[in-house]
């Protein structure tokens, strides 16, 4: 059995779209913290899923892959 997961950074979405909108410095916290210095958008989440989905992970087991722009790595 396999048990992995992915450990999204801040990604834009419609959940925290109001948020974002009123909050620019909290926003921009993030952004000062994120390596990539952009916000994930859904599709950076597509490659890393298909990967432990895909025959391509059938070793990996007990991992997060982070998909978070290099946010934990400041």
């Amino acid at each position: 059995m396999r048990v992995n997961a992915i450990g999204p950074g801040f990604i834009e979405t419609p959940l925290n779209e109001k948020m974002r909108a009123s909050n620019p410095a909290l926003v921009q916290v993030f952004m000062d913290h994120t390596p990539l210095g952009r916000p994930g958008k859904p599709e950076d989440i597509v490659g890393p899923a298909i990967f432990l989905a895909s025959d391509l992970s059938a070793y990996v087991s007990g991992t997060i892959v982070m998909v978070d722009g290099g946010y934990r790595t400041i």
